[in-house]
């Protein structure tokens, strides 16, 4: 059973969170402190899942805390997710912890359930290990991590790989002797998909999807991937 610190001192505010999990999933045991200092210790001796933190706490500010669980062994990704009553804290809470969500009190419960849902989903794919996939070339051999591969593009006799990866960043690799269609068999995984004749792209890597425009936004790349008429019906049916 996964673990959810709920860092809280609005006992109304723990009531609703701890009532929106357990219909969210019976699987995950809420564990709840007013106190950033007790909800620390905590954190040390066991193994949490997911974050929840009340920036304005009695004894000091959720981001002091984020901060300081950010240094510990482990948690240096694990997924946190903000909740104030004061607009303008999200630039510190993204820029300064790599929060993971941000939602401004009062929340509705639909709003509060589609950001913990991505934050459990994001928890249970790094307690995973990581699926890699190698591509020989004739000088040496290109070896990625499945999940980072966010589009990969066809150009004369040659693919190029983009990647991207939370702590390497964005990076493109070009490669021979395969075709997308050999590439995407290769890999073998229902997150990725054919959207032209000359690109597929992973569907977790997508921002957003222009239809009338026919193009495809990538979460961290400027690069705007084009639709062909043949692949809509794998996008949106």
């Amino acid at each position: 059973m996964g673990k959810v610190l709920l860092v809280e001192d609005n006992p109304g505010a723990v009531k609703k969170i701890v009532q929106y999990i357990s219909r969210i999933s019976a699987d995950l045991e809420v564990v709840s402190f007013s106190e950033a200092g007790k909800a620390l210790q905590y954190a040390k001796s066991n193994d949490i899942s997911v974050f929840i933190l009340d920036i304005q706490l009695e004894d000091y500010k959720g981001t002091s805390l984020a901060k300081q669980l950010r240094m510990l062994q482990g948690y240096k990704y694990t997924p946190i997710i903000f909740e104030t009553a004061l607009a303008g804290e999200e630039l510190t809470a993204y820029r300064d912890v790599k929060c993971y969500s941000f939602l401004i009190k009062p929340f509705e419960e639909e709003e509060f359930t589609a950001a913990f849902r991505d934050a459990v989903g994001l928890s249970k794919q790094m307690d995973r290990p990581a699926e890699t996939i190698r591509i020989e070339q004739k000088q040496f051999i290109l070896e990625y991590t499945v999940s980072d591969i966010a589009y990969v593009e066809a150009f004369g006799k040659k693919l190029s790989v983009h990647t991207n990866n939370r702590m390497l960043g964005i990076k493109e690799d070009s490669i021979s002797g395969y075709t997308l269609s050999g590439l995407l068999e290769l890999l073998d995984d229902p997150s990725f998909v054919r959207c032209h004749k000359s690109y597929f792209v992973n569907r977790s890597h997508i921002a957003k999807i222009d239809k009338s425009g026919r193009k495809i936004f990538l979460k961290g790349f400027i690069e705007e991937i084009p639709i062909g008429n043949k692949y809509q019906s794998a996008l949106w049916g």
